[in-house]
């Protein structure tokens, strides 16, 4: 019997949220560069440490033979290194803090890449399925693109090192690298009878994370997918492009699924749109204020709604936040993330470095969201299919499959028109129904799920997704209520 799936729906959609989840930066530093103090000396230290110091000596000291004894004695070679990262992370494990984590040299550089928002490769963004690496998405006018690299391409080596079971942190490794060098990559295209091999000349990737135009005349839509060091810059340049053309009837703000980033780059668009005020404070472990952050805009003249769920998380609910407290915006959709705290990056020896939770962040009316998040002004959920359809990475599929996976399959065909109950198994009336997309689709009719499916289906899902967004549509419904904004703005 073919492996069953037996991820849940809802899990398909966190797990992929922990991998994008974004950290409420106070500061960070690049390489080359080191603070002659450290940031944390503005802080007040625990006085419980000073007084543990003699009973912290000790312990180190019995870590430190049984490192010793490990290195010399265990029956295979071990690399001390290893031994103490690992009992590094152990520690932070013991915080029951996801955000405070230890960065050795490679990660840090990865995670510095992805708060600059900018780095050298060929630009792709790329997942793993079946022990593969696959492009979930190409990056817009990229060396990919102009490739003619597509979302559901395998790439099975590159550089000429297999990448079977390698991940995609060993990928990333082969795929970027100074601009102007070239890769070599081993694609497997889904429906190509033979691989293709291409050579790409890696460039440098600026990664969009604004995105705007006209829904209609006089009624703008800004998404922000995430706050990296370019997004205020271009929001304010976005913003004021929509203003200059009758910006009259209203603004949608769109922040669903954005994981969060550098504090900075949200207080910076919340200084556009947040009425004159606070935007958020920032308490330390005792409740002690250490710093709040204050907008001098002016309300806005047209109405805004943002929307928001449970992607919507750290730096994005600073903004939504303070937009909600301050009654300059409606939240429509689901409840956000509730991700309310706040890191400093401190720079270790040897390259390394300590992403550490030290406070916390409250909106201006005092609310903290940690693990609670915002709850919207107008509840209003999305089809399962639409909701986690970007989210449906599951390989193969086939008759005598069941579980989660299938039941999300079968959703997302019955959101399309096709006669299918979700109940959760593969059985014929399941194949029938992918087959008659397949035939639609201009594929091979044989009900099999499989990578030329996913692509076909992703894309059917988008089209569907622009007519049938109802959180989208219940923002436009809402700015078209004028006796509801003069309510708001008395």
């Amino acid at each position: 019997m073919p492996e069953n799936k037996k991820v849940q729906p809802k899990k398909i959609l966190i797990s992929f949220i922990i991998i994008l989840i974004g950290t409420n930066l106070i500061n960070y530093f690049m390489f080359g560069y080191r603070p002659a103090k450290s940031q944390l000396d503005r802080l007040e230290p625990d006085p419980a440490y000073a007084l543990d110091a003699t009973k912290l000596q000790e312990e180190m000291a019995l870590f430190g033979e049984v490192l010793e004894l490990v290195s010399g004695y265990f029956f295979e070679t071990v690399d001390p290194v290893v031994l103490i990262h690992g009992a590094i992370q152990g520690a932070l494990e013991a915080l029951d803090d996801p955000q405070t984590r230890f960065y050795d040299t490679r990660e840090l550089q990865n995670f510095l890449t992805n708060t600059t928002g900018s780095f050298s490769g060929i630009g792709v963004r790329i997942i793993d399925v079946d022990d593969s690496v696959v492009i979930f998405e190409t990056i817009e006018n990229t060396p990919a693109e102009r490739a003619g690299l597509y979302p559901g391409d395998r790439i099975r080596s590159a550089g000429g090192e297999d990448l079977t079971g390698q991940g995609v942190d060993r990928a990333v490794e082969l795929l970027r690298g100074p601009k102007g060098t070239t890769v070599e990559v081993n694609v497997e295209r889904p429906g190509a009878a033979e691989p293709l091999l291409i050579t790409l000349e890696r460039d440098d990737i600026q990664m969009a994370t604004v995105s705007s135009r006209m829904l209609e005349p006089g009624l703008g839509y800004i998404e922000i997918s995430n706050f990296d060091s370019h997004t205020g810059t271009s929001f304010s340049e976005q913003l004021r492009s929509l203003e200059g053309m009758e910006l009259n009837k209203g603004l949608i703000l769109d922040l669903r699924g954005n994981p969060g980033g550098l504090v900075d780059q949200a207080i910076q668009v919340a200084k556009e749109l947040v009425p004159e005020g606070e935007i958020t404070r920032l308490v330390d472990r005792n409740g002690a204020i250490q710093n709040i952050h204050y907008s001098t805009a002016s309300l806005k003249p047209y109405p805004l709604v943002v929307l928001v769920n449970e992607g919507t998380a750290s730096a994005a609910e600073i903004v939504a936040g303070a937009l909600q407290d301050h009654e300059a915006a409606l939240l429509v959709g689901t409840n956000t993330y509730g991700k309310a705290t706040v890191q400093h990056l401190e720079r270790l020896s040897g390259d390394n470095a300590l992403q550490l939770t030290v406070a916390k962040y409250l909106t201006p009316s005092g609310r903290d969201l940690h693990k609670k998040g915002l709850e919207p002004d107008y509840l209003v959920e999305l089809p399962a299919a639409l909701k986690y359809y970007r989210y449906f990475l599951p390989g193969r599929l086939e008759k005598g499959n069941y579980g989660p996976y299938v039941e999300l399959l079968q959703e997302m065909l019955a959101e399309l028109g096709y006669a299918v109950a979700p109940n959760g198994y593969y059985d014929n009336v399941t194949a029938e129904a992918l087959a008659s997309f397949q035939k639609g689709a201009g594929l091979t009719a044989n009900g099999l799920f499989d990578d030329l499916t996913w692509i076909q289906l992703r894309e059917a899902l988008d089209q569907a997704a622009l007519t049938s967004d109802a959180q989208l549509q219940k923002a436009v419904d809402l700015i078209g209520q004028p006796a509801l904004w003069a309510h708001l703005r008395r």
